[in-house]
């Protein structure tokens, strides 16, 4: 089966104070507190590894957690830690890695510093954000096609397919055949035959997603640079629609 992993590179943060200070949402408090939101951004990059591609995906939707408390917690760094920690995990940072530590550092050190002159003006609620962002690298290893990703993909792939070109392009024509690889459905892993460009590949089982049909064992089928298979037929007629993979939608040159 088709197996991932994630990776988060590049992640880091900066801790401050809003321009505008927030509007309470809540009663005054009678001693002075401080309301630490975190937000994390992360863009997601999918990392096909058979063929070393990367695609740039939407990104993830941020993630954000809030939490009010004294502000004398900040001049304890135990407590302040315990208060902090479980914040940074619920986001999904990782409790070993370098930022962990930093963050909560910094917050600590901003609220000791900016604290004792905000109360001094009257401030009964510090606000202070710390932002996190970085890069979420998912490592996708194809030995065979995402079944849940073709079930998601399919309905989209027919539909489009079915109604002509409407907001799509065909791929150039002088190198589908090029690009296109007849690979040789069967048990075994891949294999190259002669120089007639040939692979066997364990397939068994698996249908074409353009027409829904077998691909039977034995027959001759093509192969994208993505690496997913389909009747030569029905993907040189999808790409005379569509210069994108019906599964995963990969582009081929236009």
């Amino acid at each position: 089966m088709a197996s991932n992993s994630y990776q988060c590179d590049d992640l880091h943060h900066i801790v401050y104070l809003p321009l505008i200070e927030p509007e309470l949402r809540y009663p005054t408090p009678r001693s002075v507190q401080v309301e630490v939101t975190i937000t994390l951004q992360l863009e997601v990059i999918r990392h096909y590894c058979l063929i070393d591609q990367f695609t740039y995906l939407e990104d993830a939707e941020p993630l954000q957690e809030t939490l009010r408390f004294d502000l004398r917690v900040l001049k304890n760094h135990d407590l302040a830690y315990q208060f902090l920690a479980p914040m940074l995990r619920s986001l999904g940072v990782n409790p070993s890695s370098p930022l962990f530590n930093a963050v909560i550092d910094d917050i600590i050190q901003h609220g000791q510093r900016i604290g004792s002159s905000m109360s001094d003006m009257g401030s009964k609620v510090l606000p202070l954000y710390v932002d996190l962002s970085g890069t979420l690298v998912q490592h996708v290893n194809q030995d065979e096609e995402y079944e849940e990703e073709i079930e998601r993909a399919l309905e989209e792939s027919t539909s489009e397919f079915e109604t002509g070109n409407y907001n799509m392009v065909p791929a150039k024509a002088s190198l589908v055949k090029k690009m296109l690889k007849r690979v040789r459905v069967g048990a075994g892993e891949f294999e190259q035959r002669g120089g007639e460009n040939i692979k066997k590949r364990r397939v068994k089982g698996d249908n074409c997603v353009i027409c829904l049909e077998e691909l039977k064992v034995g027959s001759d089928v093509s192969q994208m640079p993505c690496s997913h298979t389909f009747h030569g037929d029905c993907i040189e007629k999808w790409l005379k629609q569509s210069h994108c993979c019906p599964v995963c939608r990969f582009e081929m040159p236009i």
